[in-house]
């Protein structure tokens, strides 16, 4: 018997664990449960005094790399404390390995006194030869256990995003959580407004940084700050200052949140394993996305308008406060090329004209140009006249019978469609042939690759082009002729001049011709020309 040790007084630190990841409900797994067996516990052993209480609440058992967990074993190197004491293996850890290695190698080699009391298990008792067999066996199950309950709450949390239901800790500025059903998200109406203010402020052609300025000017507090103001706790990674105020980058984020027209996504990152517990980026193929699954704050008109604001260049020019009136608008018709706005100073006068880029960086194309005033003047003339040209084929079809049509139409679409699939499965035969050919020596490795590459991108075009004629088979079938889209033109009958608003909202791109011919591309274009087809073989029938 070793008389020198059974007077000494151990300094035990209680380990106290919970996770709802790790599938704790019961209430004796509860912290306050913990606390109350061990101290009990201590009671009956006069030799082991508490040190300190170590608290891990919401960290899973299948990592060490908990904050309190870490602080114990920072005592346990300063000498602080040597004995560990906890209710069960399972509230130690919940993996295999790790939690051996600390049992049977490190605190031993610490001098560290390991006690799972539920487990009747004392690493100063003399050891059992069952235990060489219980606790590793137990420490097993334990990892098993956590194993299965990670599965069975990744697949709960994936049916529940499938179904629309909001997981994120933090609605997103301009929203709620429902305080009757958290998973379901309700309109802040004084955050939307600035949302909508925002996205109103883009498309006038503000930039981002100008209208950062602009909010923290009139004291509007970012979303960051507008949450602690109402009392919720909450941080970010991304927040430099003691203050978080608006940024370029903060609003770009808000202005690309598709969250903003009612569509949620969700699961765009997660973590490999229930070990391992960095979380990385999943393809956005992998994301999920339920469009109409909430109350929007911005039009998907005005959404549309400013991606496709942000995907151009709509830098400023200098010394002026917005971008310029065709900014990323503008393209040479003869090359494709982006054209410039240069400023030019003539008697004493300034003048700017729109130039070809590919010209004045490689002389690859002609060098025409044509001046700003005058490239308005035409825009407005042109605009006019497509706006007058919407309103009338608004007018024709609001009158015209076009059901026999729309009947004609789908049936050319459907023929469409089988043309595409026969054609999809061809390359698919093509394909799966493809190996045999290999083997069979008919053709090589180098035809091999070239064939497959040249018959899979064949057959991802038919595919995508398939569901396209699907997606307008749908529409012809189910709605009558949209002619939604003519608002966005009419409210603009009585125009006198242009405004960025004007440009971004009707227009997709204009193109400028070495003749100094101009064409817009307008929005709504294919809806346009169709109907307007469909309109002249109205008049062509009636006409018989």
């Amino acid at each position: 018997m070793r008389t020198t040790e059974t007077t000494r007084i151990w300094k035990a630190t209680l380990y106290l664990r919970l996770s709802r990841e790790d599938g704790d409900k019961e209430e004796s797994n509860s912290i306050a449960g913990q606390r109350n067996l061990l101290r009990d516990f201590l009671k009956q052993h006069p030799d082991i005094q508490e040190y300190a209480v170590q608290i891990d609440d919401g960290w899973s058992g299948s990592t060490f790399e908990r904050p309190s967990f870490k602080k114990m074993m920072e005592d346990v190197k300063a000498g602080k404390t040597d004995c560990i004491v906890v209710k069960d293996l399972s509230r130690f850890g919940r993996n295999y390995l790790d939690a051996g290695e600390y049992i049977e190698k490190i605190f031993p080699f610490m001098g560290v006194r390991f006690i799972a009391v539920n487990d009747n298990f004392d690493s100063f008792r003399e050891k059992s030869a069952s235990d060489d067999l219980i606790v590793p066996f137990k420490n097993l199950i334990n990892e098993a256990y956590c194993r299965d309950i990670s599965i069975k709450i990744r697949s709960q949390l994936e049916i529940k995003r499938k179904s629309g239901q909001f997981l994120g800790a933090f609605a997103a500025y301009g929203y709620f959580k429902d305080p009757q059903d958290k998973s379901r998200l309700v309109v802040d109406e004084y955050a939307a407004e600035v949302v909508r203010m925002i996205f109103r402020w883009k498309i006038d052609g503000e930039s981002p940084q100008d209208i950062a300025d602009r909010l923290n000017a009139e004291g509007i507090l970012s979303p960051l700050e507008y949450k602690r103001s109402l009392g919720m706790k909450c941080s970010t990674p991304l927040q430099t200052n003691q203050k978080a105020s608006w940024s370029a980058a903060s609003i770009i984020r808000l202005l690309k949140n598709p969250i903003y027209i009612g569509t949620l996504t969700q699961g765009r990152a997660t973590t490999p394993s229930y070990k391992v517990h960095k979380r990385v980026e999943k393809p956005e193929s992998d994301w999920i996305v339920t469009e109409h699954n909430h109350e929007p704050i911005v039009s998907q008109r005005d959404f549309d308008t400013v991606q496709k604001v942000l995907s151009r260049d709509t830098r400023r020019s200098p010394g002026e406060t917005a971008v310029s009136l065709f900014s990323g608008m503008v393209f040479c018709g003869d090359c494709g090329a982006g054209m410039v706005r240069k400023p030019v100073s003539a008697g004493g006068k300034k003048y700017s004209y729109y130039v070809c880029s590919a010209n004045k960086q490689d002389k690859s194309c002609s060098p025409h140009r044509i001046r700003s005033e005058a490239l308005e003047e035409i825009v407005l003339e042109l605009l006019r006249a497509h706006i007058t040209a919407v309103a009338d084929l608004d007018e024709a079809l609001s009158i015209a019978d076009t059901a026999p049509l729309r009947t004609a139409e789908a049936m050319k679409v459907q023929r469409q469609i089988e043309s595409k699939k026969a054609e999809y499965e061809k390359l698919q035969k093509l394909l799966m042939s493809l190996y045999e050919n290999l083997t069979d020596g008919i053709i090589d490795k180098t035809e091999y690759v070239r064939l497959k590459q040249s018959f899979s991108g064949r057959a991802a075009e038919a595919e995508k082009q398939m569901d396209a004629l699907r997606e307008r088979l749908t529409t012809i079938q189910t709605n009558t002729t949209d002619t939604s889209w003519t608002e966005n033109f009419k409210r603009y009958r009585n125009i006198t001049e242009l405004d960025r608003a004007v440009v971004v909202n009707l227009i997709e791109r204009i193109m400028v011709y070495e003749d100094s011919t101009v064409v817009i591309k307008y929005r709504w274009q294919d809806e346009f020309v169709w109907q307007m087809d469909i309109v002249r073989q109205i008049q062509l029938r009636e006409a018989v």
